[in-house]
């Protein structure tokens, strides 16, 4: 039985993994609180704070590996020193903090987006930086998954798809939209849990650092999803699509080359118009 200590446990990724890798593991998590852990309120895990807990949660455990899937994307009024603080300062001290108790593995999910697309993946390229760092300078073995954008049922109105399905179920008159021109992949929470078995399968196998780009290997156009969604929602909504802008950088089509996965003898399972239909039907039933 393994240690490990996943960060953002309270997350949609972050306690699905908690919920998987508990059945035969010890999982110790940490959050920016303690408080208001709902996706945990079944659940019997340790977990502590980020601010006062460090010290506490490596001096009472033995952590085996770390799973990193704490991040701020922007998208609740954060400022950008809220950002640097979440994305790059703090896993930077929990880096430090694992060499100097002997843990030799940290997991860290990251995004594919360009480093100037936003502040948010800016942030993560930063950290991704200072990962490259750390692999090479100490004894510690980093696995960088760059994961495209990922969706599932029960995620938060964070997540771009859930946001969607969730308006056209309440008919919103309009939803101002860019062209939808962009062609990107969309992966399944269940085929990104897989990813992660993968690497913990083979985590001695690897480099210092390895990066895996993560995704289901397909692009799907956007303004594609968000029709599909109106259909088989049957919703009355507007897509106003061109009422919104591109951001500067936008991607526009995803170059995610999932070959290193693949020869590890992985494959996605879930094409998206069947995940898409998993998370409707979710939203409908909530």
């Amino acid at each position: 039985m393994k240690t490990i200590l996943i960060t953002g446990v309270n997350g949609y990724l972050g306690s699905k993994l908690a919920e998987k890798y508990s059945l035969y593991n010890n999982i110790v998590g940490l959050e920016k609180s303690t408080q208001n852990l709902f996706r945990l309120k079944d659940k019997k895990l340790k977990i502590y704070d980020y601010k006062s807990g460090l010290d506490d949660l490596f001096d009472n455990h033995k952590i085996d590996f770390i799973i990193h899937t704490a991040t701020i994307y922007g998208r609740n009024g954060e400022t950008y020193s809220d950002m640097i603080n979440s994305n790059v300062n703090f896993p930077q001290i929990l880096l430090k903090k694992a060499i100097d108790y002997n843990c030799k593995y940290f997991i860290n999910t990251d995004t594919v987006l360009p480093r100037f697309t936003s502040a948010y993946s800016l942030t993560k390229n930063h950290f991704k930086d200072w990962l490259n760092f750390f692999s090479k300078n100490y004894n510690l073995k980093v696995v960088n998954l760059s994961v495209e954008h990922f969706y599932g049922p029960g995620s938060s109105e964070t997540n771009f798809i859930t946001l969607m399905i969730r308006k056209m179920l309440k008919n919103v008159q309009n939803i101002p939209l860019t062209m939808g021109e962009q062609n990107r992949d969309f992966l399944y929470i269940d085929d990104l849990l897989s990813v992660y078995d993968l690497v913990i399968d083979n985590l001695t196998e690897f480099s210092n650092f390895e990066n895996f780009n993560v995704g289901s290997g397909v692009n799907t156009n956007l303004r594609y999803i968000l029709e599909f969604i109106k259909d088989y929602t049957k919703s009355n909504s507007s897509l106003d699509f061109g009422a919104l802008k591109y951001r500067e950088d936008e991607l526009m089509n995803s170059k995610n080359d999932i070959n290193k996965l693949i020869a590890l003898k992985w494959k996605p399972s879930i094409d998206i118009q069947t995940g898409l239909k998993n998370v409707i039907e979710y939203e409908k039933n909530l």
